[in-house]
């Protein structure tokens, strides 16, 4: 049998108590405190009036009830970026696009004779 010799080394660091040396601290990881401000409950009674009856509101960061804008300009609204924002989506819809056909492909001729190729087991199904 082989013997194992464990050494313990305890290192006391004395963590300052005063308030000069614990400000000096937080400076140093720039922490600002903020003060007293205005109470969410107010904030969260303001917004609760105009939501219609039967909105849920008594979770936590539901937000407040939005209707819909039915007469939105889609013209306005920035669909990509860049071009190479337009490519990468153009190529991965495309991909989505081909994967169906293929497997709709698939399952009107071999997936009929069989039909555990390309299948694949989703989380839990194992």
């Amino acid at each position: 049998m082989s013997e194992t010799a464990t050494i313990t080394v305890q290192a006391t660091a004395e963590i300052p108590n005063d308030p000069s040396s614990i400000s000096t601290v937080l400076a140093d990881y720039d922490i600002h405190h903020s003060g007293p401000g205005r109470s969410t409950e107010a904030a969260l009674d303001a917004a609760a009036h105009q939501n219609p009856p039967g909105w849920d509101a008594t979770h936590r960061r539901v937000p407040p009830y939005r209707p819909i804008n039915r007469h939105l300009d889609q013209s306005q609204r920035a669909v990509f970026q860049n071009n190479g924002e337009r490519a990468f989506i153009t190529v991965l819809f495309t991909g989505v696009v081909i994967n169906s056909f293929v497997a709709r492909l698939w399952r009107a001729t071999g997936g009929r004779i069989n039909d555990s190729i390309f299948k694949y087991p989703l989380g839990g199904e194992m």
